[in-house]
């Protein structure tokens, strides 16, 4: 016998590294990227020298407005510079020679001094005066605040990437970087070594009775063995039973008449002789009994086709098809479907012989196909119509210990969990036209039961009561105890139900009876009702 599967191995070591690959090819050129944010603000450099004063020139015309830059990023602010040293005082700028004096004119005689005239009226204020020559520049003054910074210029072009530099200095080791995708697998280890095989499992539940499969067919004929060696003389046997009556010798000469003797026995009745000729025709037999009336008289249907003076052809044809397919339904044979179902699987089986066994829709009353049941049909059992519970499993525990009292039977249906056995499609109209048109019924019951491993003692036999379909008349049967063996941890007992009281089954309900074994875990398996 075949063990159970083993515990999973340990893992195999894991296997080098494999080597590294052929560097890749270059990749073609990225696409230019975007540009970079801006960088800190640099330190402030050194204050320059003083240049030295430049020539004075003419202040030019404004030159045309530019026209105004995109707007750069805000940069950082950065940190006020330190303010610079005072630069040294510019040497004197070169004194220019002096302009030519005007000549003096000769001076006129003093003249006498008048009278002091009256004070004049008092004069207007003059015009303002031109504006005077620029003055020399002065010394230079304190150093003032810093400027606010200037926008950020364009970025320029961008510079031909320089020759590769050498390879620099191996650096420290950097922090430890996040887990990397999982490499490729490696070599596979050696096989580990053959695990222990596992303990026993348990013993699974009962499954459902299966159904009887088809018949096989027939083996080749073997071959004729040698002939074996003539047997011991056996002992002389019983006496044989009396022989049949042999063949009638033929008939000797004629004797000499007799003496008159005693009336004899009655002879045996001679053979059947051929059959006569036909005679006369009877008198006729008496009528009939009346056919079922019409629901319409000739007159209402004559109405019907003619409601006027026309012919109403939808009438006649509505009529027409009506006629047809009911004459469809008494011809054509029943196929097993939901919209032509067969009377019952014996039915169908005389209709087609070659089917298989299967599931197939029957409707025993022969009305409307809308209420057909799916049953298995047995074709290998001889056309046998099998029905199975909606509920088929009764599951194994202690169903003893939901009673009330010990002593007494109580039915399934009325524990809690229980229930009473209800079969697919199986109305009452659908069952009771089943029962009429067949002869015999049977029906499996399997009873497993597990046995209690702390005891190790065979647990006493129980009765059980089967309810038949009637609710009035059940089976009383008997369970043997559980005991446990090395096999399996289950028990399991077959119950066979066959009547040609068809109004006993299928079964319904079950009860087992309380005698104290409260720690006996049972259940059962409803196998499905067959009719033939």
């Amino acid at each position: 016998k075949e063990g159970e599967k083993g515990n999973t191995g340990v893992p195999g070591v894991i296997g080098p590294t494999g080597v590294y690959g052929i560097e890749g090819v270059p990749g073609l050129e990225g696409e230019k990227g975007e540009p970079g944010k801006a960088g800190p603000a640099g330190l402030q450099g050194s204050t320059g020298d003083k240049g030295f004063q430049g020539l004075g020139s003419f202040i030019g015309s404004a030159g045309p407005k530019g026209e105004m830059g995109n707007k750069g990023q805000s940069g950082l602010q950065g940190p006020p510079g330190a303010p610079g040293q005072v630069g040294s005082s510019g040497l004197p700028g070169i004194q220019g020679p002096v302009g030519e004096r005007g000549q003096s004119g000769d001076p006129g005689d003093a003249g006498q001094m008048g009278p002091i005239g009256q004070p004049g009226p008092e004069g207007r204020s003059g015009h303002k005066g031109e504006k005077g020559d620029t003055g020399n520049d002065g010394s230079p003054g304190a150093m003032g605040n810093p400027g606010r910074r200037g926008k950020r210029g364009k970025a320029g072009q961008r510079s031909p990437r320089g020759p590769r530099g050498p390879k620099g200095l191996i650096g420290e080791k950097g922090l430890e970087g996040p887990k990397g995708q999982q490499g490729p697998y490696g070599i596979p280890g050696l096989r580990g070594a053959k695990g222990k095989p596992g303990p026993k499992g348990w013993k699974g539940e009962q499954g459902i009775i299966g159904y009887l499969g088809p018949q096989g067919d027939d083996g080749l004929k073997g071959r004729r063995g040698p002939t074996g060696p003539p047997g011991k003389p056996g002992l002389k046997g019983d006496q044989g039973n009396i022989g049949s009556l042999g063949l009638q010798g033929f008939p000797g000469l004629p004797g000499m008449p007799g003496l008159l003797g005693i009336k004899g026995l009655k002879g045996f009745p001679g053979a059947e002789g051929s059959n006569g000729k036909p005679g006369l025709p009877g008198p006729p037999g008496p009528p009939g009994p009346p056919g079922h009336p019409l629901n319409i008289t000739v007159e209402q249907l004559k109405g019907l086709i003619y409601s006027t003076d026309k012919l109403n052809y939808d009438m006649v044809w509505a009529l027409l098809n009506s006629l047809g397919h009911e004459l469809k339904l008494l011809i054509d044979h029943p196929n097993g479907t939901k919209q032509n179902p067969a009377t019952t699987c014996q039915e169908l089986h005389l209709a087609w012989p070659l089917l298989p066994d299967g599931f197939y829709y029957i409707d025993p009353n022969q009305g409307n196909p809308e209420d057909c049941l799916r049953v298995f049909c047995n074709f290998t059992a001889g056309g046998e119509t099998c029905i199975s519970p909606l509920q088929y499993q009764v599951p194994i525990q202690a169903w003893l210990k939901a009673y009330t009292s010990e002593g007494i039977f109580t039915w399934l249906s009325s524990l809690p969990g229980g229930f009473t056995f209800e079969y697919a499609g199986a109305s009452t109209v659908q069952l009771r036209f089943l029962k009429l048109h067949s002869t015999f019924a049977s029906q499996k019951v399997s009873y497993s039961c597990r046995p209690d491993p702390a005891s190790g003692k065979k647990q006493p036999a129980k009765e059980v009561k089967f309810l038949a379909d009637t609710r009035e008349h059940s089976y009383l049967a008997s369970l043997e105890g559980c005991v446990l063996d090395n096999e399996s941890v289950l028990t399991d007992t077959i119950f066979q139900f066959s009547s040609a009281d068809l109004t006993l089954l299928p079964l319904r309900d079950l009860a087992v009876f309380h005698n104290g074994d409260t720690s006996h875990q049972f259940g059962f398996t409803i196998g499905p009702v067959c009719f033939n």
